[in-house]
């Protein structure tokens, strides 16, 4: 058996590095990379008023020049605009348009339907029990989480996780 042969950690990393291969293959055809995604995501999902650009940047763990590139391409194609903050003439907010919302519901969905396809050889209690054992472990190890698949993240300035000041 495979996972007689393979420590926990490489079996966690090989089954995330499938999971990756498959949803890159299904953002396709809606022509967006991953990075866009994520960034679109971000956004939609951010609870209350629009995020700044260097919050989304944050989130993602990401330099905020290279948010700004993500941006710059969303826009270009129609799926967020940005606006100056009325609060500070410096920041920039960050809203999607009505595709870009549609866009990211539609990839929501298929992404939804591979996960359901991919774990469909668990039965639905192990399902459970391994969504709770990883919902442990990213309670254990906050640093590292997906608080960016809630359209959460760090600060931007606390420097506690990857992609923080400071790590870049």
């Amino acid at each position: 058996m495979i996972s007689d042969r393979m420590e926990l950690a490489d079996l966690v990393h090989s089954v995330s590095r499938g999971l990756r291969r498959s949803w890159m293959a299904d953002l396709a055809p809606f022509g967006i990379s991953p990075h866009q995604w994520r960034a679109l995501h971000a956004i939609v999902s951010h609870d209350g008023e629009p995020p700044r650009q260097r919050d989304v940047a944050a989130m993602l763990r990401i330099a905020p020049r290279s948010a700004a590139e993500v941006m710059t391409q969303l826009e270009a194609e129609g799926l967020i605009v940005r606006s100056p903050d009325p609060m500070d003439g410096r920041a920039v907010l960050l809203a999607a348009t009505k595709e870009g919302h549609e866009l990211e519901q539609r990839i929501r969905a298929v992404r939804s339907q591979r996960g359901d396809e991919y774990f469909q050889t668990l039965g639905a209690e192990e399902r459970e029990v391994l969504k709770r054992l990883l919902g442990s472990l990213l309670e254990a190890h906050p640093g590292f989480d997906a608080g960016w698949l809630h359209g959460k993240g760090p600060k931007p300035d606390d420097g506690t996780a990857p992609g923080g000041r400071g790590d870049r």
